[in-house]
């Protein structure tokens, strides 16, 4: 039976390919490792881990060969775990998971002392953890969610952004769904930062992208094919720091005729750190290409309005914290009514979101907004639905019922 054992990688070294039955699960102690997919004429790089990350569970645990191949980006250090060493030490239900969970935490925590250097051992395997539990749980969740990305078990549904005067829908904004067979109805606000956290973001985004432009050609072939209307797609920090993220995102639309400005990339406030050159690279090609960029919860993060100064803003999402009591709370219809003159100067679009009464139609009509979305108007709802909506062509409240 092989040992657990530290395995040192130089710069460009495979840790594993593609379609390989090794059995190994390997934890990276330092350095960073990148997952490719490939095929005979192109390489398609799909996410980069880091420290703490554990490579290789899904496919020992389901005991199928590799699904993509694992390359050093740098000098890295990665434990090997053969999952036989790992059966044997435990006796568990989850033997494989339970081993992971302990090696990794106990690695990492004598990592984070004092004492550690490069000449720690590695911690024996079974070595009992106060949190082990949770992190077991923690583990299933990943697993199940890499699982569910494989089998396509994601669903998109779409909420109408509307014109608040007319009622009129401008486009809509795309929201990812997982109802998991066991689990049931996952939030979003759960299971994305799962995804972030694993690398995974890429394939539910790309997933999400896929979805989006079918339902947006679909709309514009069946409707007037309103030149203006758009789709607003969530997409992670990640996102916008993967290599090639804009290229690919043309290369999407290309095949469905869609033309760039018809797209919106909706990023939280708190994503907008600029510290890469890939990320320079994406954002300086989402201009040249004619994407917009809407920045969604705005004003409830911390990031420097400079960062501002060379993105292509097309849109500012008003955090249903400010929207939803604007009509009753003065602090918060002072901060809308800001929000609103900001979007004035920088020639952009105003969304407020959740919008669920009356009062908040009213005071946010009556402080400048022009558009918004919510549940006054319309939940979100399937294609079928969605299409059903725009050629119908009007709000179910237009401002003039209710003002």
């Amino acid at each position: 039976m092989k040992p657990i054992e530290l395995v040192n990688l130089r710069k460009g070294d495979i840790l594993y390919e593609q379609g390989s039955n090794n059995s190994d699960i390997f934890l990276i102690a330092s350095g960073q490792v990148v997952m490719f997919h490939s095929d005979k004429d192109s390489r398609t790089d799909c996410e980069t881990r880091g420290r703490g990350s554990i490579l290789g569970a899904l496919s020992v645990m389901m005991q199928s060969p590799r699904f993509v191949s694992a390359q050093a980006l740098e000098d890295t250090c990665v434990i090997r775990m053969p999952a036989e060493a790992l059966l044997a030490n435990y006796d568990t239900v989850d033997p494989i998971l339970r081993a992971c969970i302990d090696t990794a935490i106990c690695f990492n925590a004598r990592l984070n002392t004092a004492q550690a250097s490069s000449n720690t051992s590695v911690p024996k395997t079974g070595t009992v953890v106060a949190n082990a539990d949770a992190l077991l749980e923690r583990l299933k969740f990943e697993i199940d969610l890499q699982t569910s990305i494989i089998n396509r078990e994601f669903t998109m549904v779409y909420q109408p952004i509307v014109n608040l005067q007319t009622g009129k829908i401008l486009g809509f904004e795309a929201l990812m769904r997982w109802i998991h067979p066991v689990r049931g109805f996952v939030p979003p606000d759960e299971f994305i930062t799962v995804a972030e956290d694993l690398g995974a973001i890429g394939a539910l985004t790309d997933f999400a992208v896929e979805e989006s432009c079918r339902t947006l050609k679909n709309i514009l072939d069946q409707t007037d094919g309103d030149p203006d209307f758009f789709a607003s797609i969530n997409v992670s920090g990640r996102d916008i720091s993967r290599l090639g993220f804009a290229e690919s995102l043309a290369l999407t639309l290309d095949r469905y005729g869609i033309a760039p400005k018809s797209i919106r990339l909706e990023i939280t406030e708190t994503a907008c750190i600029f510290d890469s050159q890939i990320v320079r690279d994406n954002l300086e090609a989402f201009k040249t290409m004619g994407f917009g960029l809407s920045i969604d919860d705005f004003g409830t993060g911390y990031s420097n309005l400079a960062h501002f100064k060379t993105m292509p803003l097309s849109t500012l999402k008003i955090d249903r914290a400010f929207a939803g009591d604007a009509h009753e709370n003065p602090v918060s219809g002072s901060i809308v009514a800001m929000l609103v003159g900001l979007g004035t100067a920088l020639n952009v679009d105003i969304v407020a979101e959740g919008v669920e009464t009356v009062h908040d139609v009213r005071a946010l009509t009556n402080l400048g907004c022009r558009m918004a979305q919510g549940y006054f108007f319309h939940k979100p709802t399937n294609s079928n639905d969605l299409l059903a909506l725009v050629s119908a062509d009007q709000g179910r409240h237009p401002i003039s019922s209710v003002a």
